[in-house]
């Protein structure tokens, strides 16, 4: 049997986390997400935001081609989504299924970030003492 990982023995004397560390990834995250944030751009200027990939960006195989691979990608990210009403399936629109996708990794992002905020917090109040100890 090799070696045991820090912390799951009895000791804390391995374990140890830096909560001026852990603020710092979580603020350095949300700083890297703020151009996700907010209206965006124009067609001329797309700044990368959920809302600028919604209302500016289009993608079909008129974009990136109709080989097999392509066009498959194209119908994803442009797809057709159904309806339960009595009107039956519509049209999302072009880029409106990435956007979709782009929306969930944004907020996924921001749980990360959260979760990180809400570890430091847990463990400065569980570990005082070591709790920015050896930096």
């Amino acid at each position: 049997m090799g070696e045991s990982w820090p912390g799951l023995d009895d000791t804390d004397d391995e374990l140890y986390y830096n909560v001026g560390k852990m603020r710092a990834v979580a603020d350095d995250l949300e700083v890297a997400l703020a151009p996700t944030q907010g209206a965006g751009g124009t067609k001329e200027g797309v700044t990368g935001s959920v809302e600028s990939l919604t209302r500016y960006f289009s993608l079909d195989e008129s974009h990136i081609g109709k080989w097999p691979a392509a066009s498959a990608f194209a119908a994803s990210v442009s797809s057709i989504i159904p309806d339960t009403s009595t009107y039956g399936p519509y049209w999302m629109g072009n880029g409106h299924g990435l956007a979709q996708l782009y929306q969930a990794y944004v907020e996924c992002c921001q749980e990360v970030v959260q979760a990180i905020r809400e570890s430091a917090d847990v463990y400065e109040r569980t570990n005082p003492p070591q709790a920015d100890a050896g930096e």
